[in-house]
């Protein structure tokens, strides 16, 4: 009889079976690591794309929910809608991450969510399997139509899951079927000088271009910025924009120049009357001190500090600046 040993080198089986091994091996590591990812810590309710109905208070609304709280309408009224005629749309919701007390994540669907809370009825859902991404993305694409939620809302949103690494600009672009710049142009809300959003205060009402137009006049500087700031009201209310905003920045940018030059092309005289210096602006726009040429010519190589050359002046060519007499 053959020995088995060398049978089973001829047909390949220890191989084969080596292989099989191997096979199980990572069928069992990738189930274990599909469980460990899984989010959902219990069974009772399965995830499905019919709509079942839901406790609101086993609901948690998610940490990167799109919708300010100034910005969620008259809840009120819609609790009684809810009470009276009924909820109208489902939300989407997901299960949570293992350790969370509620059953499920909020995704889409806050006003109706809440205004369930209050009617103190049962909320429609639907269950889904949701990555932070792939909320991310359905959110966007649901709100981003909204008329009753603000640019500032949009693009401050969209910030925070850039920043989070959730999503990047490119997957918006391609999600929402937009253009580059009008992305840009929601996001520049985050890119606004802190003191400029503090003195409009209320965001809501200024478009995303008139942001586009604040971020990129902030960004010449600290003059660029307190002339917006003195602005803020009229941002607020919307009679300056993204057209008018730069014309009148500029003007009083405009006006601030001309004083300061004024201001620094000045005259110093002694009590008598002489011409001691003029105060100058230099090559960097820094104000600067000018003597007169004769001036120069006298006090030219000694060591003198700025604090002491009127003194050394007024005491040591008393002569020669009576004739500097303007």
């Amino acid at each position: 009889m053959a020995d088995l040993n060398d049978l089973a080198k001829k047909m390949n089986i220890s191989a084969t079976a080596k292989n099989q091994e191997s096979k199980n091996k990572a069928d069992l590591s990738n189930k274990k690591d599909k469980q460990e990812t899984k989010r959902r810590t219990w069974l009772e309710t399965p995830s499905q794309e019919t709509i079942v109905l839901l406790n609101p208070t086993d609901i948690l609304n998610w940490s990167f929910h799109d919708r300010p709280g100034t910005e969620l309408g008259d809840i009120e009224a819609l609790a009684k809608d809810f009470a009276t005629i009924g909820q109208q749309q489902p939300c989407i919701v997901r299960p949570t991450p293992i350790g969370t007390k509620e059953k499920y994540e909020l995704i889409i669907g806050e006003r109706r969510w809440r205004a369930a809370q209050q009617a103190n009825v049962e909320l429609k859902v639907i269950i889904k399997e949701l990555s932070d991404q792939e909320a991310a993305l359905a959110q966007a694409a649901e709100n981003d139509n909204r008329k009753d939620l603000s640019d500032y809302a949009k693009g401050i949103y969209y910030a925070k899951l850039i920043d989070s690494g959730i999503l990047k600009q490119t997957d918006l672009i391609a999600k929402l079927n937009k253009s580059r710049q009008y992305i840009s142009a929601l996001l520049a809300f985050s890119q606004i000088p802190k003191e400029i959003i503090d003195a409009i205060g209320d965001m809501t009402k200024v478009s995303s271009r008139t942001a586009e137009t604040i971020r990129r006049l902030a960004n010449k500087g600290e003059d660029h910025i307190s002339a917006i700031i003195s602005k803020a009201a009229s941002i607020r209310d919307g009679r300056l924009g993204n057209t008018s905003l730069p014309r009148i920045i500029d003007k009083i940018i405009d006006t601030k120049s001309n004083l300061s030059e004024k201001e620094l092309n000045k005259k110093i005289y002694s009590s008598d009357g002489r011409h001691l210096f003029t105060i100058r602006q230099d090559n960097n726009h820094l104000p600067s001190i000018h003597f007169p040429k004769n001036i120069i010519s006298l006090i030219k190589g000694k060591r003198i500090n700025m604090n002491g050359i009127i003194d050394i002046i007024s005491q040591t060519f008393e002569k020669e600046l009576d004739s500097l007499k303007s």
